[in-house]
């Protein structure tokens, strides 16, 4: 077994995962890793696109409220106010691996001025859990299709 091409499939699949948590499940599987690699590259390629917007995104967040004004919904009874309140940083961080990924989710709890800690952790936990979940799918559905144990 070639140890830099084992690191460098995990590579890929992290990169893949940066931009598209659902797409690097396959390709860890055309690859040959094992599913637990799978999972934990694609959660660790998800986490650093996340991170990457969250940490060297708050100095752009921060000119772009000074310049334009921050503005979020102040009436409780609007819908995205009554969401926030109710799904806040979990919500995204459980949604956004699945709908709007890494780097757009960061962007949305930027703007909505959410702990930025909190929420790196949460879409985080929310990535491990996603590509956990499509590692688990797909690697079902391979051996159900190819017949292989």
């Amino acid at each position: 077994m070639d140890i830099l091409a084992e690191i460098g499939k995990l590579f890929s699949v992290g990169g893949v995962a940066f931009l598209s948590l659902w797409g690097s499940v396959p390709v860890g599987l055309a690859l040959s890793l094992s599913p637990v690699l799978i999972a934990l590259a694609a959660a660790a390629g998800y986490a650093v696109g996340a991170g990457i917007i969250l940490f060297l995104g708050e100095p752009v967040r921060k000119w772009f409220y000074a310049r334009m004004g921050h503005r979020l919904p102040t009436d409780p009874d609007s819908r995205t106010r009554r969401l926030l309140d109710k799904y806040g940083v979990v919500g995204l961080g459980l949604l956004a691996p699945v709908t709007l990924g890494a780097q757009i989710g960061a962007l949305l709890g930027l703007t909505l001025n959410m702990p930025r800690l909190k929420l790196f952790a949460a879409l985080a936990l929310g990535g491990l859990l996603w590509a956990g979940l499509f590692t688990a799918l797909f690697s079902l559905g391979v051996v159900a299709v190819t017949g292989a144990t």
